[in-house]
């Protein structure tokens, strides 16, 4: 745990973003808490959602990545590009949270199949909406929408939270529980890179508070993809609310974060 006196003071528009977010991530955890307390939920179910975040983890992680890092934009031969996406941690990370949930998967779905045909599940309409805000936000904004996105990565975390609770319960509960373990600490650090540097002065307050916007904008289609993943367990009403704030803002780890407390 960080020592107090290590802990950097955080310029007051840092707090404000974080708190202008706390209350996404509380509609974002609803949606799973109310998911796993339903009696409606069963392994039919859980492998459904497992699916849809194998294919995030895939094709928005590993495949999203892997095609960043190898725009041939400098001068460079096929195979040196090649091998610095391959060599890349975040890749790495992205490919070993699908290899976790594909093992949770199969304890659900049974060990003769994994999520569709080419092992991954499929994209659903409320994933493909954040996926196309967050490409504007970067065409936009270029990287000032590039840390939105890793500054909403994960929701928090609060998906790896809600599934790491299941511990000691069925060998279902217990294959998600391992899975979100393995994903829990590389998320945090990766919406982590999304506050990176925003100490620095040089952000305006223009940026400030066009990075709020994005970021709380990105949260709300958070909720609403959840939600879908899911199969629903919030009802529409209810989602409207959430995405409107309505949701006990979570308390956000700022030591964690290595930033003092807000006064």
């Amino acid at each position: 745990m960080n020592d107090s006196t290590s802990l950097r003071q955080a310029p007051p528009a840092l707090y404000s973003l974080i708190a202008a977010n706390a209350r996404m991530w509380a509609g974002e955890a609803e949606i799973f808490s109310t998911y796993f307390a339903s009696p409606g939920r069963d392994a039919a179910t859980d492998a459904a959602w497992i699916a849809g975040q194998c294919y995030k983890e895939l094709a928005d992680g590993v495949i999203a990545r892997v095609v960043r890092l190898t725009q041939p934009a400098r001068i460079d031969t096929a195979s040196t590009l090649a091998a610095s996406a391959l060599a890349d941690p975040v890749a790495l990370d992205e490919l070993t949270h699908y290899i976790a949930f594909a093992a949770a998967y199969e304890s659900c779905a049974g060990a003769d199949a994994l999520p569709g045909q080419q092992g991954i599940g499929a994209d659903w309409p409320e994933n493909a909406a954040l996926r196309s805000l967050r490409a504007q936000h970067r065409a936009d904004y270029g990287e000032l929408g590039m840390r939105a996105k890793q500054f909403t990565e994960g929701g928090y975390c609060t998906l790896y939270r809600a599934g790491m609770d299941l511990h000691g319960g069925s060998a279902v509960d217990q294959a998600i529980a391992a899975a979100c373990e393995v994903v829990f600490d590389d998320e945090w650090d990766h919406m982590l890179h999304g506050i990176a540097d925003l100490s620095d002065t040089s952000t305006t307050a223009e940026q400030w508070r066009v990075l709020e916007s994005m970021t709380v904008a990105q949260g709300r289609l958070r909720i609403r993809m959840r939600n879908a993943q899911f199969g629903y367990p919030v009802a529409a009403d209810r989602v409207a609310e959430l995405e409107a704030g309505a949701a006990e803002p979570l308390v956000f780890d700022f030591r964690r974060a290595g930033m003092q407390p807000p006064h």
